[in-house]
């Protein structure tokens, strides 16, 4: 027997007689069956290690400069040909109808519900969408017209119907969108924002923004 156990052992003993020395002779019948003897305090510690659990791994993501570094935001001047993307466009205008609810009237400008309205196309992914630039500070951006596939904070890269692959700058023009047989004008300088980071924030309200 251990030094632990034997000293557990006389610390009930010394609990159970001093009971039975100031119980009276009916409550000192009951002392055994009643009292337990093995104290929690007393209980030997468990020396059983707990399993650890096991760490997910975390995934590494690669970084922006990463990314820059092998190439990723690099298109070819001639690398995408405009056909193999019209299917992208065919699924950007079902996204984009039921996104602005395009099956209803188009809200009347001096409504409430026209700033909801362009709250929601600022938000909007644009990768897929028919995108023409109707002025510029440029003269040479003015008339590019092309399926837009990158959104970057400050550029949309289009491809025209050439298979031109052309990086055009947002805060310098402004764009018609061709929502089918709707055009909806938008001044680039409100979209200079990462698309991940439009979802998030409201666009302040300009009636004839300067170029």
């Amino acid at each position: 027997m251990s030094t632990e156990e034997t000293f557990n052992k006389e610390a009930a003993n010394a609990i159970v007689g001093f009971l039975k020395s100031n119980l009276s002779k009916s409550g000192q019948l009951t002392i055994e069956s009643e009292l337990k003897t093995d104290f929690v305090l007393a209980k030997k510690r468990s020396h059983t290690k707990k399993k650890k659990k096991p760490q997910k791994k975390r995934v590494r993501c690669l970084t922006r400069q990463e990314k820059k570094s092998i190439g990723f935001y690099t298109i070819p001047r001639d690398g995408v040909k405009y056909n193999d993307i019209l299917p992208l466009n065919k699924i950007w205008l079902k996204y984009i109808n039921d996104v602005l609810e395009l099956d209803k009237p188009v809200p009347d400008r001096t409504s409430k519900s026209w700033e909801t309205f362009t709250q929601t196309l600022f938000r909007a992914d644009f990768h897929g969408s028919m995108l023409n630039v109707v002025r510029s500070k440029c003269p040479s951006y003015v008339g590019k017209c092309g399926i837009c596939i990158m959104d970057t904070r400050n550029t949309f890269k289009i491809v025209s119907q050439d298979n031109v692959t052309t990086t055009i700058p947002k805060r310098e023009c402004v764009f018609e969108i061709f929502l089918g047989k709707q055009k909806i004008t938008i001044f680039g300088k409100n979209l200079c924002v990462r698309p991940a980071e439009r979802s998030t924030k409201k666009i302040k309200g300009h009636i004839y923004p300067d170029l």
